[in-house]
């Protein structure tokens, strides 16, 4: 130690050389300086607690001491003392540079173990993925690390790698996230390509705006893919050749649909942007959809539960357009109006009656 009880080779957070190697920035440099500190005070705690040399001085003296004679008997004459211990027969104390260097390296065992631990525990803790999820009815807008953003729709998981990195470090070869639900893309430009997975299906983009749907309707995955700006490749999630396979869209209100596992994408159709905002915008939109399909969204959407209490043959497909914020209670009147229905509001949800 010098002296200010430092070790003889250390930085200026006062960190031996071995443990400040280890450290990749200033940050984790003034961790393990803290850490350490942590660890000389408790080593001083214990030595103001026990002196080694009153331990070993109290040894020796009881090797020095006679041991005592057993009592005489008729048959037994009285035993000899035992010869006297002479210093030369004991070992050596260790000197004071031996018990420094052995404290010293038991110190930086110590270190190095708990260095160690924390090292693997940060690794772990990042391969653990990031998963965002809302409610029927709830919505959120999530920043990604690369800074682009991704609007979530009620009932939607999103998952991610931490810092879009397979080691910290260490960047993933692209941006890559997984959709269950519905959410709304602003994507960064950068080198690396963004990656949108879901159960049966990917979009590709290097910096766009988009739209990205993907329920189950039944047993049957589909994934909807609407542009509003950019450029992006709709594929089959499992397609071995991802360039040649797929579509693109490259025009603002194009939109495509996948349904299944091994079905390719629809051919690019256009599609008014009114349906493409009017969930963001706290309103509801829907084409071309059977009632069962459309209660369901509703459902998603505002968080309540609907019940059709009549046989689905019985119903028409509709297109349904609300652009602003809307009440779930004049949706429901408007489908009543035009399927010849009536709804009315239960303990547990509305219903739709004949």
């Amino acid at each position: 130690m010098d002296k200010d009880g430092r070790p003889p080779h250390s930085d200026a957070h006062g960190l031996p050389d071995e443990l400040s190697d280890l450290a990749e920035s200033e940050d984790a440099r003034q961790d393990y300086a803290a850490l350490w500190r942590l660890l000389r005070r408790a080593d001083t705690a214990t030595d103001a607690a026990f002196s080694v040399d009153a331990a070993w001085d109290d040894l020796a003296d009881g090797l020095d001491a006679p041991a005592e004679s057993p009592e005489s008997t008729d048959d037994i004459g009285p035993a000899e003392p035992p010869p006297a211990r002479r210093s030369s027969d004991r070992p050596p104390r260790p000197s004071a540079r031996a018990r420094a260097r052995r404290s010293w390296t038991r110190r930086l065992g110590v270190a190095a173990a708990v260095v160690l631990c924390v090292a693997l525990g940060a690794v772990l803790w990042w391969r653990q993925p990031v998963t965002v999820q809302t409610a029927a009815g709830e919505q959120a807008t999530v920043t990604l690390p690369d800074g682009s953003t991704a609007e979530l729709n009620g009932a939607t998981t999103l998952t991610y790698a931490r810092g879009f990195s397979s080691l910290p470090g260490l960047d993933a070869a692209a941006r890559q996230v997984t959709l269950r639900g519905e959410a709304f893309f602003s994507v960064q430009p950068a080198a690396r390509p963004f990656r949108v997975e879901t159960s049966n299906a990917a979009v590709e983009v290097l910096g766009t705006t988009f739209n990205v749907r993907a329920r189950l309707q039944g047993e049957t995955p589909v994934t909807d893919v609407a542009l509003r700006s950019g450029r992006v490749r709709f594929i089959t999630r499992a397609a071995a050749d991802r360039v040649a396979s797929g579509v693109i869209l490259d025009e603002a209100g194009q939109q495509s649909r996948l349904a299944g596992q091994d079905a390719a994408p629809t051919a690019p159709a256009p599609l008014d942007p009114k349906y493409l905002a009017a969930w963001r915008e706290g309103g509801f939109a829907i084409r071309n959809a059977a009632l069962p399909t459309i209660l369901h969204e509703l459902e998603i959407q505002f968080g309540a539960a609907i019940r059709l209490g009549v046989p689905a043959a019985q119903t028409e497909t509709m297109t349904l357009h609300y652009g602003r914020t809307v009440r779930l209670e004049d949706i429901l009147r408007d489908i009543a109006v035009i399927q010849g229905l009536r709804y009315q509001q239960m303990n547990d949800g509305y219903a739709l009656v004949p």
